[in-house]
């Protein structure tokens, strides 16, 4: 139950962090990296890695690696944390001991932007609650091998929803496409069979409604 706790909180640390890139428009701007040929997704004509992803993947890994140390070497991700900046250098993206620290990773990395460095720094350190989390809490109680598990993060899962935010409604009233497709995932599986065993989706903005 711990592990499931952890693994909400840090989805909604996370989905903060996806909702401060969006609606903020000046990081926005900054944040849109566009993957190499090697990286993209067939399925688009053009595919996107933004800063969003990576610091949201490194974040999890940061969090849930400090509460679960035996989990630390078994936290993967779909997102290379390497980013390019304008300036042509490459940065090895990490949530570092302290805000100050990452902000000046950050700050590299968003070509000596201190401003957003800062405004991402803070969301990323910022403590979150369980109960500052909108979700049903688990009732039911388990127990899990540490060791015999791995997480896999997909840190913002539909990226050309997340930078287009175009929105659809189908008739039945269910959104197909826009920012309410897009979601936070972080599952936890079993390394010897690969069957999931727990995870959660975030919807960070399932209640949005301002046009981006």
């Amino acid at each position: 139950m711990d592990l499931l706790q952890e693994l909400i909180v840090v989805s909604e640390k996370a989905a903060n962090v996806a909702r401060l890139c969006r609606q903020n428009d000046h990081l926005f701007q900054l944040l849109i990296q566009k993957k190499r040929p090697d990286e993209a997704n067939p399925r688009f004509v053009e595919d996107f890695k933004t800063l969003a992803d990576v610091l949201i993947q490194q974040l999890v890994k940061h969090d849930v690696g400090n509460r679960f140390p035996k989990l630390r070497d078994s936290i993967f991700g779909e997102e290379n944390n390497i980013f390019s900046n304008k300036l042509g250098e490459t940065i090895a993206v990490e949530v570092r001991n302290n805000q100050q620290e990452t902000a000046d990773l950050l700050q590299v990395v968003l070509n000596e932007d201190a401003q957003a460095a800062e405004l991402l720094a803070a969301e990323v350190h910022r403590e979150v609650f369980l109960d500052d989390v909108n979700t049903k809490r688990p009732t039911g109680d388990f127990s899990v091998c540490l060791e015999d598990l791995g997480i896999w993060i997909d840190p913002i899962d539909s990226t050309a929803e997340y930078i287009n935010g175009i929105e659809e409604v189908a008739a039945c009233g269910i959104s197909v496409s826009g920012l309410k497709c897009v979601t936070v995932l972080i599952g936890a599986y079993d390394k010897k069979t690969g069957l999931p065993l727990v995870g959660v989706v975030n919807q960070p903005f399932a209640k949005y409604s301002e046009n981006k």
